[in-house]
């Protein structure tokens, strides 16, 4: 299948989708274990791009024995990225602006909907000059539901009064992409290096596969 211009809503993650963050989040990490004075040492450093960020930090409470905790772990390691996204983060490709110029200009209605806290990932977009693109950004803290239910993508579409058939996903994680198809929905998916042992079968679900957004204008 092609990529088809003909819908009324799209719903983008953003971490390695519209922005090229990923990396970040998998080394923030390191942020904290050297603000702790956790050691590092090569075991950890090497598995740390292709391991989700939360499951090291967890591993690190548990080196602090207890004295911080998961949550508070969790809103400090958020809070490095924050930074990322007010000054370093960048687009996944230069075409991502173009492409929502595109689809804005067509009426097309577009969230975002991500696992980071909502209102870091505004901020990432608004300095990179694009989110009024969006009608809004969410997370799964606002509706406590999760990507990993086609039900979020369900309510999705009801705030963006959109039919599940005229609607585009993009995404770049396969947990994601499986809701997002089980829920009825078309997925384009973004070629994610963090994301590369999931690639084969990620390519297998997605209605469409892209490295670039270049591809689709």
């Amino acid at each position: 299948m092609r990529f088809d211009y003909d819908l009324d809503a799209a719903i983008f993650d953003n971490d390695g989708t519209l922005l090229d963050t990923m990396p970040y989040w998998r080394y923030t990490p390191l942020e904290f274990m050297l603000a702790h004075q956790i050691p590092v040492d090569t075991e950890v450093l090497s598995r740390m791009y292709m391991t989700s960020s939360r499951k090291l930090v967890r591993e690190c409470c548990e080196k602090l024995g207890g004295t911080i905790t998961q949550e508070e772990a969790t809103t400090e390691v958020e809070g490095y990225m924050n930074r990322h996204y007010l000054y370093d983060a960048r687009f996944k490709t230069p075409a991502v602006p173009a492409f929502l110029r595109r689809l804005k200009a067509a009426g097309v209605r577009m969230c975002v909907a991500t696992a980071a806290p909502r209102e870091y990932v505004s901020n990432g977009l608004k300095r990179l000059g694009v989110l009024d693109c969006f009608d809004f950004v969410t997370d799964h803290r606002e509706f406590s539901m999760s990507k990993e239910q086609p039900e979020y993508f369900l309510m999705l579409l009801e705030h963006l009064e959109a039919d599940a058939s005229r609607t585009w996903v993009f995404e770049d994680a396969l947990y994601a992409v499986k809701s997002a198809k089980a829920a009825g929905l078309r997925v384009c998916a973004i070629e994610e290096g963090t994301q590369a042992n999931d690639r084969e079968e990620i390519m297998r679900l997605a209605d469409v596969y892209i490295k670039d957004y270049a591809e689709l204008l």
